[in-house]
């Protein structure tokens, strides 16, 4: 009878005199999801470079929401997890994508320079003059680019102006086997929703002091492939920086 009596004193405590114990939700982490959200937008890091931000986003919001905690497990952990883990593969897979990018972009920036030295050091000026067009913008390979050139004034005009250019009157003068050598690596950058190149030669020979600066443009034409265009052909400048900018 005792006890009996002492569990019905247990029960009408735990529900009529405020000795009830409630559970306590946890607490919750919103940089937890945050983390996942950036996680799963790291996907396009595979194809914008400007996206590679996002991983990294997610790491700091992920570190964030993992920090110590006391009591209950944190509402939010999980999802941080997910969201590193994708942010760290999204984020490993567009740096090797933008790597192999720049790295093959580079190798023909080089040769296509190397090409354009050699059509204007051989004499083929109206070739050479042809690479500094856009692709869409070339004449076809079965016309006779000498006549064409000369036919027309303001052309020939520009076509005289190419010959009488220093730096092409010294790619002649050296002649196709000159040992021209890369003189830095080729510089592969993004700039106005567009690639381009800069490619710096020099000649170790002796014969001449000039290094050349070259600056090329990419694009790719309406058959999917890609189209180098020389923009630039210049000895090589240093660019003037101000101190201060008033």
């Amino acid at each position: 009878m005792t006890e009996e009596r002492d569990e019905k004193n247990m029960r009408g405590m735990s529900s009529g005199n405020g000795f009830e114990l409630e559970e306590v939700a946890p607490p919750l982490r919103v940089s937890g999801f945050i983390c996942l959200l950036l996680g799963v937008l790291s996907i396009f890091s595979i194809i914008f470079k400007a996206m590679l931000l996002m991983p990294l986003m997610a790491l700091v919001f992920g570190l964030i929401a993992l920090r110590k905690y006391d009591g209950p497990r944190p509402a939010g952990m999980r999802a941080a997890f997910l969201g590193m883990l994708l942010g760290v593969a999204f984020g490993t897979c567009g740096y090797t994508v933008d790597m192999m990018k720049r790295s093959t972009l580079g190798r023909q920036a080089e040769e296509f320079a190397g090409q354009y030295m050699k059509l204007v050091a051989l004499g083929h000026d109206e070739h050479a003059m042809e690479l500094q067009k856009e692709w869409y913008n070339r004449l076809s390979t079965d016309m006779n680019l000498a006549e064409h050139y000369l036919s027309d004034q303001r052309v020939a005009e520009s076509l005289v102006q190419f010959k009488t250019d220093a730096v092409n009157r010294e790619l002649k003068r050296l002649g196709a086997d000159a040992d021209w050598t890369l003189n830095r690596p080729v510089n592969v950058y993004y700039q106005f929703g567009q690639d381009h190149a800069e490619v710096i030669w020099s000649d170790p020979s002796g014969d001449s002091s000039l290094t050349i600066q070259m600056f090329m443009d990419y694009r790719v034409d309406s058959r999917g492939r890609g189209q180098w265009q020389m923009k630039i052909v210049q000895p090589l400048r240093t660019r003037l920086v101000a101190e201060n900018v008033l």
